[in-house]
């Protein structure tokens, strides 16, 4: 295993490594993390405005003409109970989940720069994962590698990483803090 190989399959470079090793992003990697970031904010941005609209629709149609009636000032009975459940418990329904978008696509993740250091152990797991067809919800085991070095594991690693790392050889990873996307490596040589 090569550095080279190991800095393309990760997308590093000496420059980056020498960041990390201070506890740093370099500028490379704090552009990219920035950008992945605002991607995931616009999608969970654009999913708040999708939950409102849906609120919105479902109100129009179940409870439009009553709302209609309310602000016209000729209420027929019934209305009331008809705006309640047709037009309030879905935007208070989707309006939850719409919050809910709107404060994770405007909270930060911590991109902090960790290390785990130690002797390489690759680990094949089973994972449930949910699958769905029109008609059923169901699950389905799926096999995934997990790195693990120290007390430290990354989930769903390539399996390629395995043709670049030999098991038992110790090395430093250096990652982020909330997401566990690993920044760069190097090897501890002895």
């Amino acid at each position: 295993m090569s550095d080279a190989q190991l800095q393309k399959f990760f997308n590093f470079d000496q420059s980056d490594l020498n960041a990390n090793r201070s506890g740093k992003l370099s500028t490379k990697q704090k552009t990219k993390l920035e950008k992945d970031e605002q991607g995931a904010d616009q999608i969970l941005i654009g999913a708040g405005i999708f939950f409102i609209l849906v609120a919105l629709v479902i109100a129009y149609f179940v409870a439009g003409e009553s709302l209609m009636r309310l602000f016209s000032g000729n209420l027929a009975s019934g209305d009331i109970l008809t705006i309640i459940l047709g037009a309030g418990l879905p935007l208070i329904f989707f309006g939850f989940f719409a919050m809910g978008a709107f404060k994770m696509g405007s909270s930060k993740f911590d991109n902090s720069v960790q290390s785990a250091q130690g002797k390489v152990n690759f680990v094949k797991v089973e994972k449930q994962v949910p699958t769905s067809t029109s008609e059923i919800s169901s699950h389905r085991t799926v096999q995934q590698y997990e790195l693990r070095v120290g007390n430290n594991k990354f989930e769903n690693v390539a399996e390629e990483l395995l043709n670049l790392i030999d098991e038992g050889d110790s090395y430093i990873f250096y990652y982020t803090k909330s997401t566990k996307k690993i920044l760069s490596c190097e090897s501890i040589r002895k």
